[in-house]
């Protein structure tokens, strides 16, 4: 059984801090006038984000913005360095909140130390200078600017966390849980989520908004396709409830063309539709009864739909529409609640489905993946339970002991049975088993959320030494009963009130009792691949040099980030796509696998990036000083550049290691 996880939220208290860029994960702007935190104002802003300047001065009361960066985020570290660079003119500068300060300024860049409890906030003057505002702003940690700067997205103490895993499923990364229409944030009304336009791709999240965290339409695909890359684990996506099929193709255009060639996807319409906590649910209502009648099943309305949405994107990647003997890079996933029996059938099975010419379609034969959770509780989330909660803290251990020995019952009573009707479900359908959500799953009652005792004990509970053994006995449970793929719920978050989701609590830790069961499972139980051991599920490598000179080796599969210091570097490149090598100082070398007549050497426009397009793909280098290849040969990259830029005006080209004149144009 394959082991995968799903990915926390990004938001400017999240302990897992898993991007470089720190405004992506910032709050909203605030509005803020003289000894007012927040006018509430309304902001005008571009596509972006970024905060336009206002026309109607007289008429508001806010004169400056204020963004949080890191607030109560136990993850930030006192007093770190950060860079904070952007675009435009006015005033800029880190809130003086505990100590933070800005260090030093130039235009279009201040370095400033954050709080001593980590915190940095952020304002600008609302009013700007003439016409041109600041925006673009990025917020990096000064030690990590170099990785920054050679096109790194995410912090390498989140890709150790994760790199192990076979699967990462973006739900909360792709706000999910949330509705959009095409402009605007989250939409709350029940009508106007009954009535949602469809999302075209022009309207998906991209890599130049402000921020892809709380509130916002989520994090991009380019981010998640690199994410992904880097860590060799397949994605799984959740695409909105809403999406046209435009947006789908588009979507699955670009993981087809972008995910490494190695690794597969698995796709879910949204999450939970079944779930009347989420809006998902009430659309899915509402387009049912457009289409089957007053009584139409919202479940029946997301078969259908998960089903269409799964053909587009076996198209996208050449495969066939309905599910076969053999299976592709393209897993489509049906979700189902887990303590419902019976629920399945009716998205399934769609019985009032129908093709152009009338014939029933049956939802079943385009999925491949039947998923449930896998959560262990109902013990101590309730209010019925409270009073025997807290009868056990009188024992001698605190009521730990009984509180784990309830967990593992509820694990052999409740789970493990449920495993087994799901997985024969699944068989009857021709469908894998995997979990989309699991893990630790009870909260602090509602009744109880004043009572910090309460919740601080579930959050010690979960830190016994005792709880690796039950996650262990979770999966097992789960494997035993033919699942193929079980996917924890967060991986890095705080606990509180609302619950204990996460097996580590801060991006600093290193190991815990649910983490390491899930570190021991993937060290013991690696899943087989077709496409071969040495490859699937394989990370980067994400290196930054020293003040020494050093070698730096690229992967098999490329898509690594290798920075040099400001020694005498050499790089000896991967046979895989996507990396970028930087040579920092020094004067540096890259070492290629082949003869000089097996690359091109081709400058961007900005002339500060130089693209090698050789037999595996192409790579990106910056500041290095020549390249020796498999022959010896040591050349300089300026003078690769030019001759490839000559042989190009002449209208030469170069096969296999022939030069062949072309016909001469006008």
């Amino acid at each position: 059984m394959a082991m995968g996880t799903n990915l926390d939220g990004l938001a400017y208290w999240s302990s897992a801090m898993p991007v470089l860029d720190l405004m992506k994960s910032a709050s909203v702007w605030l509005p803020q006038a003289e000894g007012v935190y927040d006018t509430g104002e309304a902001i005008a802003q571009d596509r972006n984000g970024w905060p336009l300047l206002p026309v109607d001065a007289a008429m508001r009361r806010y004169r400056t913005l204020l963004v949080n960066i890191l607030h109560d985020n136990p993850a930030a570290l006192p007093a770190e360095r950060y860079v904070v660079l952007y675009e435009g003119h006015g005033a800029i500068t880190a809130v003086d909140v505990d100590g933070a300060r800005v260090l030093s300024r130039i235009d279009g860049e201040l370095h400033v130390s954050a709080g001593r409890g980590g915190s940095l906030y952020l304002r600008i003057d609302a009013d700007g200078e003439g016409r041109d505002p600041i925006r673009n702003i990025r917020v990096v940690r000064a030690d990590y600017l170099p990785l920054y700067r050679a096109g790194l997205t995410f912090d390498p103490e989140f890709l150790e966390r994760i790199k192990s895993f076979h699967a990462l499923r973006f739900m909360d990364w792709m706000n999910s849980n949330a509705l959009f229409a095409p402009i605007g944030g989250p939409l709350t009304d029940e009508a106007a989520i009954e009535r949602a336009p469809q999302l075209d791709w022009a309207d998906r999240p991209r890599p130049t908004s402000m921020r892809w965290g709380e509130g916002s339409r989520g994090v991009p695909v380019e981010a998640m396709v690199e994410l992904a890359n880097r860590t060799g684990a397949e994605p799984w996506f959740t695409m909105p409830v809403n999406a046209s099929d435009d947006y789908v193709r588009g979507f699955a255009s670009y993981v087809h063309a972008q995910l490494r060639p190695d690794l597969k996807v698995h796709v879910e319409l949204s999450n939970e539709v079944w779930n009347w906590i989420f809006p998902q649910a009430r659309y899915a209502r509402a387009r049912a009864r457009a289409i089957f009648g007053p009584d139409g099943d919202g479940l029946e309305w997301y078969g259908m739909r998960a089903a269409q949405v799964g053909m587009i994107w076996k198209r996208a990647f050449g495969e066939a529409e309905k599910r076969g003997l053999r299976s592709g890079r393209v897993a489509m996933v049906f979700g189902t609640q887990f303590g419902w029996r019976g629920l399945e059938a009716t998205g399934l099975e769609t019985r009032h489905w129908r093709d152009g010419n009338g014939r029933p379609m049956h939802a079943a034969d385009y999925f491949d993946e039947y998923a449930i959770t896998g959560y262990y509780d109902g013990t101590m989330n309730v209010d019925d339970a409270v009073p025997i909660v807290q009868s056990w803290w009188k024992d001698e251990d605190g009521g730990y002991g009984r509180a784990i020995a309830e967990l593992n019952e509820r694990i052999t009573d409740f789970n493990a049975p449920l495993y087994q009707y799901h997985a024969g479900r699944a068989r009857a359908h021709g469908l894998r088993l995997v979990s989309y959500e699991s893990g630790f799953g009870e909260y602090t009652p509602i009744s109880q959320h004043a009572n910090q005792p309460y919740t601080d004990f579930l959050a010690k509970l979960q830190r016994r030494p005792e709880f690796k053994a039950l996650e262990t006995a979770n999966y097992s449970a789960f494997a035993q009963a033919g699942g193929s793929l079980f996917m924890n719920f967060g991986i890095i978050g705080t606990p509180s009130k609302w619950g204990n989701w996460s097996a580590l609590e801060t991006i600093r830790q290193t190991g815990s009792p649910r983490y390491d069961a899930l570190m021991t499972w993937l060290r013991l139980h690696p899943p087989s691949s077709a496409r071969g051991p040495a490859i699937a599920y394989a990370d980067a490598r994400i290196a930054l040099g020293g003040t020494q000179g050093e070698t730096f080796t690229g992967t098999a599969h490329g898509y690594d980030v290798l920075v040099g210091g400001s020694g005498n570097d050499r790089f000896f490149a991967g046979r895989g796509s996507g990396s970028r090598i930087d040579g920092g100082g020094g004067h540096d070398m890259l070492v290629l696998p082949e003869r000089r007549t097996s690359y091109r050497f081709q400058a961007q426009p900005s002339q500060a990036v130089v693209q090698v397009i050789g037999p595996t793909g192409v790579q990106s280098l910056t500041r290095i000083s020549n390249v020796r290849f498999s022959d010896g040969a040591l050349i300089d990259l300026a003078r690769l550049v030019s001759e490839d830029r000559n042989d190009r005006l002449v209208g030469v080209k170069r096969v296999a290691g022939v030069s062949a004149p072309e016909q001469a144009g006008p």
